[in-house]
């Protein structure tokens, strides 16, 4: 027993980093911390087929795709899908081809479906993974709120605009915690705003479809972004070893 509780308190003492940056905030405090590579690069997020997702849905060589992802929370799908929809109406009369595609978890797939229906455009909704990865790769831009998403769409290297909106109440209590510059990760990993963030009060259609607009039009500003992106994903250990592995061999060494 006390064999294995010591086991359990040396696993404690040492602690599996998911992000680069995050090592040295344990290190800091006198808690080992090895850097094991974040799970996203062993998804197939940088592996989506442009053209198997055209095929399956019929969707012409020449159509603009713009990738909505308007959050994986029915709390976030309600504060953002109004704002998204005005900003995809604005969005068409600039683009009249535009093809939105919206990846959902399955238990939010019929809000969004109820929310999107009145869009002004074609909107196809995907809830396997395989969609999801294909869909990047055929899109042009992405339109996001911001979470863990902000990974895989740098993996797929698809240039986007991150939105987040919350309350005012949460918002005033969260500004008093807040330590870091940006929202998004890959942000915080460039130490710089890579991707642009729209956040609260600049969460509006106009400010969110000017920006996917340029996204959209100005190839210099959407190969500057791809470039910035290009960094991410070995950052995040891509071809130097598979997360689980490494994550595994650590919490193996430990123990032995």
């Amino acid at each position: 027993m006390q064999a294995a509780q010591k086991k359990v308190a040396q696993f404690l003492d040492h602690l599996l980093a998911l992000l680069p940056f995050e090592p040295p905030y344990f290190t800091a405090e006198g808690l080992d911390c090895t850097f094991v590579g974040h799970p996203i690069i062993e998804s197939g997020a940088s592996a989506g087929d442009a053209a198997r997702f055209r095929a399956k849905y019929s969707i012409k060589p020449e159509t603009t795709i713009l990738a909505v992802l308007p959050g994986s929370r029915m709390s976030e799908i309600t504060k953002l899908m109004p704002i998204f929809g005005e900003t995809i109406k604005r969005l068409k009369a600039q683009h009249p081809d535009l093809y939105v595609v919206i990846p959902a978890v399955a238990n939010l797939s019929v809000t969004i479906k109820q929310q999107s229906r009145d869009w002004p455009l074609p909107v196809t909704i995907v809830e396997t993974d395989e969609d999801k990865y294909d869909a990047f790769a055929a899109a042009k831009a992405a339109l996001a709120c911001s979470g863990t998403i902000a990974l895989e769409l740098a993996l797929a290297r698809l240039p986007a605009v991150i939105a987040y909106k919350v309350s005012w109440v949460t918002y005033a209590l969260y500004r008093r915690l807040m330590l870091v510059k940006y929202a998004n990760l890959v942000n915080l990993m460039h130490d710089n705003m890579v991707v642009p963030e729209l956040l609260q009060q600049n969460c509006t259609p106009e400010k969110l479809s000017a920006t996917v607009h340029t996204l959209l039009t100005d190839e210099d500003v959407r190969q500057k972004q791809i470039s910035g992106l290009g960094d991410v994903a070995g950052w995040l250990g891509q071809g130097q070893f598979v997360p689980s592995e490494r994550a595994a061999a650590t919490v193996l060494g430990i123990v032995k």
